[in-house]
């Protein structure tokens, strides 16, 4: 379909207006009138004399740049995508209807303030003054579609809660189907497989132990057990096997047709959580004196850009920042006072539940659930669905789509708990259903409205009422010469972890559906909440202000330590429950980032505000940190074993010059190439790779190399024996993720004295063939860790990595840019991703497709590939900073500097297309411009 699309809309790229107007307007639909300018970078600015006109111009705005961008959303969103794209969409457009977005939006519209909705209709009311004003963008003439539907204030507000979703909805049944399996496999095999699964491979406790709170405050929490122990496991050993084969089989069905959908694939896929870097510093530990907070969110990094740069102003607002082109306000920027980032807060706002289902025929869609001795009913809702019709030659040919396949007669919810049936199986009586915070009338756009009025640190905090779901960690700095930080979201507490125990499966997997871990009801939830059940008090959310370290990291680390000890649910809450905020965090940007600070403020070091944007460009490598030295304790093992299988890489020249670069690298990750993007390279300009760069890319590349080559021969290698032992399929027992399996191998290492690389299930995790015999731990993990490096050398010069090294041994052509490798997609692919950006950003590489950039996984310039890559193409990425923001709250005001990976445009025929995205390649920012205030007496 992106092929015969990208055929027609090529001809027409040319034959659309390039510029939004600009100047003083007044539109119909105005109180007054009111000014657009935009500056050299392409970035808007609007001036009105009343909110609800300030909004409507941002609306015309956001439409003259970047409207397919907001009606591709809106549509995902609503389930109505494959009235833009075709049928190709329907799968996607069913999963979307059943989760209900728009429903939520509808519910959440209802439920706002007068005022809100009416600045709100404002925002659409420019929207479709800008989408009335001009040719409808270029995408539309391949889809064979000359109108579209007029904006409307749901449409706003489904587009927040599609972002919202992205950033924190967690389906939890791959984690409890990969839980079973082990379980199964352990039982038919002789061992444990839930303590395998928990201790061995899926571990929680991070790789690096930097948390947000502990280590701002010196305080760490609360606890009612040290670590998690065999005995703690009995209970969900045994709740694991009481789900039902039927109920398994349902979930496994869920779960691939989730992974069938590019947009639901990433939003439950743990190693593709959308992640950022946020810290504060007091400003006692600055080299102005002043606080400063750095927030760099890392979200999809597609063409157009997710962000949308712009300057507001009207009445008691007047802000330049970051916010999503079909939504009003500035989400993250800056105000005369006050300046605020965000980074994602992996709460768990999400449950899913096996139901009873009973045959009613009395009820409504003939279904019911069981709770407890209750049959409830279940409420059925019967959709429409279309889709475009491409290719015919007519013009919005929409045909209608009928029920069967993959089209249910009616989406069914469950009403007690707001819940969407996923599956249903009527004959094994079983179906999914799942719990989510965001299916409640949340008023997100209100947050968004009272944060860009907010001028102190304790209105911004107060605004947090309103933001319900999509759970944030915030960084706030304002000129009084405060900062803090706060974590936000409706956290709900369910009834068994209330009671200080665990029924059945804990929060992170499958819960049983016929009650005793329900969501507490609150039938009169106060003010602000969205809600009708009990949350966490906002008191208990991580938060501090001021911290007495001089600062706060935030990085998705854990924000409170609960998951310092492997256990998400054996933390105290003060009143008396258990303490529960999510399973699981980001180990390595957190600490790294804490490393840098403390290494800075070390004997009374300051820290200015370039030093904020060069920790931002940070491209260190934290588990290189860790494992080189044990690489380089192995060859020097190497030199003095006897053992031949040991001694002979000793002998190895190529091995032996690999170590001497692993023992003289930084740990840093340049390309080395002079068609290479790093942080070294000036305003966007490419430069002349140093001989030290060079090096120092040939020894990333050796290492990331070696780092998956390590885990396939250690973990990987396990697993598949266990597969063949039990004569199962290879690649049925399924692999720890990223973080896991990074966790998993550093906890092996940590305690190579005491366990020699077994695992608490009684498992080595370090063998030999059986031809090798079966030497002494320490020689068989010598021998695997050097093998490991043997055969990443092996594959950097194989057949399967010619593209990018011509099978070449010269190691100094081994050079990191031609595998970290990095393509901005557009919705419709082809000419309009960039590269090439029709023409505009040609293929730097020929053969390789992307942009070679410095980074990796784990680093601080977030830029992560799968850690078991072994592909030319695998390092790529496609997630990072959408935008690198530090903001100084000096006395006269905040003072920020930001960046964007784009432009302002959607039209790739626009100079403002890609026009800043040279600049975000080589880490460069643009200085913030608040324009001067209006001399008109405003009523705040």
């Amino acid at each position: 379909m992106k092929r015969q699309v990208l055929t027609a809309l090529l001809a027409t790229m040319l034959c659309v207006p390039l510029f939004a107007q600009t100047g003083r307007v007044k539109f119909p639909g105005m109180a007054q009138a009111g000014t657009i300018t935009r500056d050299a970078r392409g970035i808007a600015h609007v001036f009105a004399l009343n909110e609800r006109d300030m909004l409507f111009l941002q609306g015309y705005v956001h439409a003259q740049d970047r409207f397919f961008q907001m009606d591709f959303n809106r549509r995902l969103a609503s389930g109505t995508l494959a009235e833009l794209v075709g049928q190709s969409a329907i799968a996607s457009d069913v999963q979307l209807r059943t989760l209900g977005l728009r429903r939520a939006a509808e519910a959440s519209l209802a439920r706002m303030r007068p005022e809100t909705r009416n600045v709100l209709e404002g925002y659409a009311a420019g929207v479709n003054a800008g989408l009335a004003s001009g040719q409808l963008p270029l995408e539309y003439g391949g889809l064979e579609i000359t109108q579209v539907a007029a904006w409307n204030s749901v449409d706003s507000v489904v587009i927040a809660k599609l972002i919202a979703f992205s950033l924190s909805f967690d389906l939890d049944i791959d984690r409890t189907v990969a839980l079973l399996t082990w379980q199964g496999v352990g039982d038919a095999a002789g061992f444990d497989g839930t303590t395998m699964f928990f201790e061995d491979l899926f571990r929680i406790e991070p790789f690096g132990k930097a948390s947000t709170v502990p280590d701002a405050t010196g305080m760490g929490p609360e606890r009612n057990v040290s670590k998690t122990s065999p005995d703690s496991l009995e209970g969900i050993r045994e709740a694991a096997r009481a789900v039902s084969p039927a109920a398994l089989e349902l979930a496994k069905k869920v779960s691939r047709q989730f992974q069938a959908n590019e947009f639901l694939r990433e939003a439950v896929d743990r190693d593709h959580f959308a992640g950022s870097n946020e810290w504060g510093i007091s400003g006692q530990l600055t080299t102005t004196g002043r606080p400063m907070i750095a927030n760099d969110p890392h979200l999809a990094l597609d063409t157009p850009s997710t962000f949308y740069p712009m300057g507001l102003q009207a009445g008691p607002i007047n802000v330049f920042g970051m916010g999503f082109p079909g939504a009003p306000y500035v989400i993250q920027g800056h105000s005369p006072d006050l300046g605020w980032g965000s980074t994602n807060n992996p709460l768990d706002v999400t449950d899913a539940f096996i139901e009873e289902l009973v045959i009613v025929p009395a009820a409504p869609a003939g279904l019911a659930t069981r709770h407890g001795d209750r049959v409830e009913w279940l409420f059925p809702i019967v959709q429409t669905f279309r889709a475009n019709v491409i290719g015919d030659g007519t013009a919005n040919n929409m045909q209608t789509i009928p029920s069967g396949g993959p089209i249910p007669p009616a989406t069914l919810i469950v009403p007690r708990r707001n819940a969407p049936i996923l599956a249903v199986d009527t004959q094994a009586g079983t179906a999914i259903s799942v719990q989510y915070t965001g299916f409640n009338a949340t008023q997100e756009i209100e947050f968004f409205r009272q944060i860009n009025r907010a001028s102190t640190i304790e209105e911004f905090r107060d605004a947090l009422v309103y933001f319900d779901f999509g759970s944030q960690n915030w960084a706030v700095v304002d000129s009084s010469g405060d900062y803090g930080y706060f974590t936000s979201g409706e956290a709900p507490l369910r009834e068994d972890l209330q009671a200080g125990t665990v029924k059945g499966l804990p929060p992170f997997f499958l819960r049983d559906g016929n009650g005793g871990n329900d969501w507490i009801r609150e039938l009169n939830p106060p003010p602000g909440q969205a809600t009708y059940n009990a949350i966490l008090p906002f008191s208990e959310m991580p938060q501090v202000i001021n911290p007495p370290a001089g600062y706060f990291v935030n990085a998705n680390n854990d924000p409170a330590g609960t998951n310092l000890d492997n256990n998400a649910v054996n933390q105290l809450r003060p009143g008396g429950g258990i303490y529960y905020l999510n399973a699981g965090y980001d180990g390595f940007r957190g600490t790294r980032i804490t490393q840098m600070i403390e290494e800075k403020i070390a004997n009374g070091g300051k820290i200015s505000f370039a030093d904020m944007q060069a920790m931002q460009a940070d491209t260190v490598l934290l588990d290189a940190q860790y494992f080189v030295p044990w690489i380089e304790q192995a060859f020097a093992n190497a030199q003095t074993s006897t053992h031949p299988l040991l001694s002979q890489f000793a002998a190895s020249p190529a091995i032996g010059a690999a170590i001497q670069r692993l023992s003289n690298w930084n740990f840093s990750t340049p390309t080395g190439i002079p068609q290479g993007y790093d942080a070294s390279d000036v305003n966007g300009q490419l430069g002349t790779p140093s001989a030290t760069e060079i090096a120092h890319s040939v020894s990333a590349t050796i290492y990331s190399v070696w780092r998956g080559r390590l885990i396939a021969n250690t973990m990987d290698a396990l697993l598949g024996g266990i597969e063949q032992q039990g004569g199962l399929p290879s690649g049925f027992l399924p692999r720890p993720g990223n973080q896991e399996t990074m966790n998993s191998l550093r906890h092996l290492f940590d305690n190579w004295e005491e366990t020699r690389g077994v695992g608490a299930a009684g498992l080595s995790f370090f063998n030999l063939p059986p031809a090798a015999g079966n030497p002494a731990p320490e020689i068989r993990r010598d021998i695997l860790i050097l093998q490991s490096l043997a055969d990443a050398m092996g594959l950097i010069t194989s057949e399967a990595f010619a593209p990018a090294f011509n099978r070449s041994n010269d190691m100094n052509t081994w050079n990191w840019g031609k595998l970290h490798r990095l393509v901005l997609d557009h919705p419709l692919g082809g000419a309009l991703n960039i590269p090439p950006a029709g023409g505009a950003f040609p293929q730097p590489l020929p053969g390789l497709p992307g942009i070679p950039v410095d980074g990796g996984f784990g680093a601080v310039d977030a830029s992560a590939h799968g850690v078991r890559a072994s592909g030319v193409n695998s390092f790529m990425f496609g997630s990072g900073p959408v935008q690198r923001f530090v903001a100084e709250g000096r006395t006269s005001g905040i003072v920020a500097e930001t960046s964007l990976p784009g432009g302002t445009s959607g039209n790739v025929a626009s100079p403002f297309y890609l026009n800043l995205l040279p600049m975000w390649l080589t880490n460069e920012t643009f200085p913030t411009e608040l324009r001067p205030a209006l001399r008109i007496p405003w009523i705040r």
